[in-house]
């Protein structure tokens, strides 16, 4: 292995650490309040695209519960922990971090892993809100629950890494 491969390589696994440590630091404090935020704003618009009226979202310890009412269909709560869709973002952020030496760009790289977590978590939410009401259709609701296990599937196992490999394949210095 050249020497300026194995020092690119250790330069990047300990900014990988530091910067993971630090981060989770932070998303512990943070975590609750970018959750419950993200989930007010899907749930009204959930609310909007579903005529049904967004009522609150209930913190009961770890689970939150999203509720809507309607006259049609009468109160729907939509029981979802954070932790479901947010576990993953230290380590995507982390892997952002490790790999900003040898981007050009750093800032755009910065925000564009960020955008595409937030747009993950975005649909996460959406889809699992809009599973609740397609219960009385099959059709849609065997759709709907299709994207959202596709969904779920996506950023439990392979977010971070998707960022990784986006970044280092467009953003990496030649």
């Amino acid at each position: 292995m050249p020497p300026r491969l194995r020092k690119n390589i250790l330069k990047a696994a300990a900014l990988f650490i530091v910067s993971y440590i630090v981060i989770l630091a932070i998303w512990m404090y943070v975590k609750e309040i970018y959750g419950t935020v993200l989930l007010n704003v899907i749930s009204n618009i959930v609310g909007i695209l579903m005529n049904a009226a967004y009522v609150d979202v209930y913190r009961e310890e770890d689970m939150f519960t999203v509720v809507f009412g309607s006259l049609k269909m009468g109160e729907r709560a939509v029981p979802m922990s954070i932790n479901s869709f947010t576990y993953n973002v230290p380590v995507a952020l982390a892997i952002t971090a490790a790999l900003m030496p040898f981007i050009k760009r750093k800032m755009r790289a910065f925000f564009e892993s960020l955008s595409f977590l937030v747009l993950l978590h975005i649909f996460y939410v959406l889809m699992l809100e809009a599973l609740s009401f397609t219960i009385g259709n099959s059709i849609l609701h065997t759709v709907n629950e299709y994207f959202f296990l596709f969904m779920h599937r996506i950023m439990t196992r392979s977010e971070p890494f998707i960022i990784g490999l986006y970044l280092f394949t467009v953003h990496k210095e030649l």
